[in-house]
């Protein structure tokens, strides 16, 4: 088989197995008001995880942009202003 023959092939096969994704089938199951809260639970986990991690770089990103005195990131700095009493 070419290498040509075997990317089409190749092509062909990701293409049916992603089309079959949306291909809607019946779902004999009930969802009932606790796992209703896991999954809401659970995005709103996701959506608070993002906005940290995002938070995170950009302090990383502002700081390697303007400069900074030191490498402390400024939460680090507030707790132990917190444990020193400050």
């Amino acid at each position: 088989m070419s290498l040509k023959n075997s990317s089409v092939l190749l092509v062909t096969v990701q293409a049916f197995a992603v089309s079959y994704l949306f291909v809607p089938s019946t779902a004999y199951a009930y969802v009932d008001p606790g796992s209703g809260s896991v999954i809401v639970t659970t995005v709103l986990g996701l959506i608070a995880t993002v906005g940290y991690t995002f938070r995170k770089y950009f302090y990383k990103l502002k700081r390697y942009i303007m400069g900074s005195e030191s490498e402390v990131d400024p939460e680090a700095d507030k707790e132990s202003e917190d444990r020193n009493g400050g």
